[in-house]
């Protein structure tokens, strides 16, 4: 496995511990513990760091490295590529992390939330547009 791929799992698997430990905390709230007021604060951020940080890093982690193999061909940029890698962790940790503040401020911290959004779309569109260059551009590698 390549390091762009193996730094994509990585941190899908932060992201899958984290959201778990969120989820366990959510459920901890709903059993009258010290936690039952967080539950609203957590659960937009447990949703996201396991929907966009456990299963799309797993995605993009396995699409670098099975989408172009399965066309025959090279990925279009491993610069852009890493790239994607970092827009998508920083607007993800920055969605996880504005999502609690902006409940807990009462919707003051709305645009860094929205920001953090769309470095994380940005990053969905790179992985795209590279993703397409590599099966549409390249010519076939040699086998």
């Amino acid at each position: 496995m390549n390091q762009l791929s193996k730094a994509f799992i990585g941190s899908a698997l932060l992201y899958f511990v984290l959201g778990t430990t969120f989820g366990l905390l959510i459920m901890l709230g709903r059993l009258n513990s010290e936690w039952g007021s967080w539950d609203y604060y957590l659960i937009p951020t447990h949703a996201h760091l396991n929907l966009l940080g456990w299963m799309s890093m797993t995605i993009y982690a396995m699409g670098y490295r099975a989408f172009p193999a399965f066309f025959g061909r090279n990925l279009y940029s491993l610069k852009l590529a890493w790239v994607h890698f970092w827009l998508a962790n920083a607007g993800l940790i920055g969605m996880g992390l504005f999502f609690i503040l902006e409940r807990l401020y009462g919707g003051r911290l709305l645009y860094p939330l929205i920001f953090s959004g769309l470095v994380q779309i940005a990053g969905v569109y790179l992985f795209a547009f590279n993703m397409l260059r590599s099966i549409l551009s390249n010519p076939p590698s040699v086998q």
